[in-house]
């Protein structure tokens, strides 16, 4: 038995020492060694291989098989690259190359404005994709010169939003929701009872996405010189423009193919010395790990902490979106820290649980109380539970697209006791109370219990308004009017009181900074560390220096990108599935295309 066990011991170690030998290997075949420094003359390529989040993430060993994440840059790094090219010499321009993915409307603005503050340093931008849609041209619209072949598409059909119901499918396979709520825009609960949306759902959707084009319009028309009433025009005549169209309507500047585009650059800013078919070029991830600065800071006296909030709140810790736990815990560190004068809370949420915001919002009062600013930068979205985290801020910043508000509560209480019976399943149950079991899936809720329920959503909800109204300085009455579960956009929202001002996250920073009387601060970035596997992943997943670059291969097991709505909405109800109970979320995953 001992021989056995020695045997297997060592085959366990020896197949783990050939698995690490493996992936060094590997590695290094792949990674290949960083050139020397960034070039004189050189060009910033942003293109299809830049991935980035709020906060940053260093993917997962799936992602080479296309099951998992990739790593993502934090995106006030993306905007920080910009920033430091502008004043760098070294730099004279960049290309935007075939669209990037930067989250969301409110999270390219901040990009778009970056590259607008790169071209008033009289550098160019250069753009070149086959196709542009209305995402990706819109950091495109920046450009001094916009490249598109001859037979490309310009897509200007205008958004969409895709919202899924499931209530049909649940019926025939015996599952039912039975749901609280309170607010006639709280509409969360509308996929798992009704068969399609509601007027009242409809219009606010119609309101915000109109609000989204007209932020659109605005920003793009500013960027061409155009009056912001022709691009409307524009789209609502015509919608899928040739090439020549776009170029026609001053959408485009040149008709060209890529490697006219590169041509162009090359009379631009000369050739590489090394490469005479080309020009010299670094790509962002690259030229990133060139400037970057881990400096402490030691030199300033104001210390200013971004800290995240991204993603659904959960109740708990919780390592890949909020865990109410996780964060309370990183604002009590703040709060606890001599050395920290200020925090800017960025928050990027749709709300979750309402026990985990609550918990959230201690911590921030408690900031307050303890005289530290705090301040809420908000990105693509801050709705409902977002916002309940971030109402008692000393001041609120939001983009002009944010997704807010959705001030309103909701329980949902699944039964799938038909589907049970269907299948031949019983299930006896045993209880010491009446009310024992009622959270079970098993059990169909009497209109006693749920009455009880009601009443509890009830009470959340006039907590939730009395939070917003001591935290916005409003009249509860007023905020009741605004509430009733609807989103509004930023600009919206400003106009009612919800936020103070429009801007982004270096908006909010500065507002930090000011609150202190501190015109020279360092700031912290609270973002993830790496573990081994994580920047050995990192290292497997990053690409050349040069960045005519694909995606990585080996993607057969990737969910196809038209099914990826489905897929998130599928892991969203298998959620609420396994955890009935009472929420202040978004009414739905907006999907805008």
């Amino acid at each position: 038995m001992k021989e056995f066990l020695r045997s297997t011991l060592a085959s366990i170690v020896g197949t783990l020492c050939a698995v690490f030998v493996l992936m060094f290997v590997v590695s290094t075949y792949f990674v290949q060694e960083l050139p020397p420094d960034v070039p004189v003359g050189c060009v910033l390529v942003i293109d299809d291989t830049v991935f980035a989040t709020e906060r940053g993430s260093h993917g997962d060993l799936g992602a080479l098989v296309g099951r998992g994440d990739y790593p993502s840059l934090p995106l006030r790094r993306v905007v920080d690259a910009i920033d430091s090219a502008a004043e760098d010499g070294r730099i004279d321009a960049i290309l935007l190359l075939n669209g990037s993915s930067l989250g969301g409307p409110a999270a390219a603005r901040e990009v778009q404005q970056a590259l607008m503050r790169f071209r008033a340093m009289d550098k160019k931008v250069i753009a070149y994709a086959p196709d542009y849609d209305m995402r990706t041209y819109y950091l495109a619209s920046v450009a001094d010169d916009i490249f598109m072949p001859p037979l490309g598409i310009f897509d200007m059909k205008g958004f969409a939003a895709e919202m899924m119901f499931y209530a049909t499918a649940m019926e025939k396979l015996g599952v039912e929701m039975q749901v609280t709520r309170v607010g006639k825009y709280k509409s969360a609960v509308e996929p798992f009872i009704l068969p399609q949306a509601s007027e009242a759902n409809l219009d606010q959707v119609d309101q915000l996405l109109t609000m989204v084009q007209n932020s659109w319009t605005e920003d793009v028309g500013a960027a061409l010189q155009i009056e912001a009433g022709t691009l409307q025009s524009m789209i609502r005549e015509g919608g899928i423009y040739s090439a020549q169209q776009a170029f026609d309507n001053g959408l485009i500047n040149h008709l060209g193919y890529y490697d006219q585009m590169i041509s162009h650059l090359i009379k631009m800013v000369g050739t590489d010395e090394h490469n005479y078919d080309t020009f010299a070029q670094v790509s962002l991830n690259r030229y990133l790990e060139d400037t970057y600065d881990d400096s402490e800071g030691n030199g300033y006296r104001t210390r200013i902490a971004v800290i995240y909030a991204e993603g659904q709140i959960y109740d708990g810790f919780h390592d890949t979106a909020i865990g109410g736990d996780s964060l309370a815990l990183d604002l009590r560190n703040a709060r606890l820290d001599p050395d920290l004068d200020a925090v800017v809370l960025r928050v990027n949420s749709p709300g979750g649980s309402a026990t985990a915001s609550e918990v959230i919002l201690r911590e921030m009062q408690l900031l307050r109380d303890a005289d530290k600013p705090v301040i809420v930068s908000m990105g693509d979205v801050a709705a409902s539970g977002g916002y309940w985290i971030s109402c008692h801020a000393d001041k609120i910043v939001a983009q002009p697209s944010t997704i807010t508000g959705s001030i309103g509560v909701f329980g949902m209480f699944p039964n799938i006791k038909k589907l049970m019976d269907e299948v031949g399943v019983h299930v006896d149950t045993v209880a010491t109370g009446p009310y024992a079991s009622w959270m079970s899936l098993y059990h169909q809720k009497t209109p006693e219990e749920l009455a009880m329920m009601q009443t509890h959503v009830d009470v959340i909800y006039d907590g939730f308004l009395d939070r917003v109204a001591s935290g916005r300085n409003l009249d509860r009455e007023v905020v009741h009017e605004m509430a009733q579960g609807r989103v509004w956009s930023g600009t919206a929202a400003l106009e009612l009181g919800l936020v103070d001002q429009l801007g982004g996250l270096q908006d909010a920073i500065t507002l930090a900074a000011e609150a202190c009387n501190a015109p020279h601060y360092f700031v912290e970035y609270w973002e993830p560390e790496a573990d081994p596997i994580e920047e050995f992943t990192a290292q497997m997943l990053s690409y050349e220096s040069d960045p005519v670059a694909k995606l990585p291969p080996l993607q057969a097991l990737a969910v196809p990108d038209a099914l990826q709505p489905l897929w998130t909405e599928m892991q969203r109800m298998g959620g609420i599935l396994q955890n009935p109970g009472v929420y202040a979320t978004l009414p739905y995953r907006l999907e805008i295309r």
